[in-house]
């Protein structure tokens, strides 16, 4: 687990910018998966905002065992969220998709038009 207020900002972008990443790279390959992705990528960018803000959404004074224990439920939050998010773009990568280029390429094979 992460120990101090920096190095848990790190660990939290770093997560969840992986989500973005993975997103906009299937995203690039596979642009009719537009909305799917697009939500997930969302989803990500809040998740990241809303546990960096959390971070600092504490009293607890420097050092406690009560501020140790708020970074680790953040990490924690925030590592089963990316998880969540990669799983989901696993799911969209693994669906099948017809894209209309090819729908109408079997309908013209084997006609005049070749």
């Amino acid at each position: 687990m992460t120990t101090s207020r920096e190095e848990l900002r790190r660990a939290v972008h770093s997560l969840l910018n992986e989500v973005v990443e993975q997103g906009f790279h299937h995203l690039v390959s596979h642009p009719q998966q537009t909305d799917e992705l697009n939500r997930v990528i969302q989803d990500a960018s809040e998740e990241l905002n809303y546990q960096i803000l959390k971070i600092d959404a504490h009293s607890f004074p420097i050092g406690s065992s009560e501020l140790h224990d708020h970074f680790q439920q953040i990490s924690k939050s925030t590592q089963r969220k990316s998880l969540e998010l990669l799983s989901i773009i696993q799911k969209i990568k693994q669906t099948p998709v017809i894209t209309s280029n090819r729908a109408s390429d079997e309908y013209f094979e084997g006609s005049p038009l070749e």
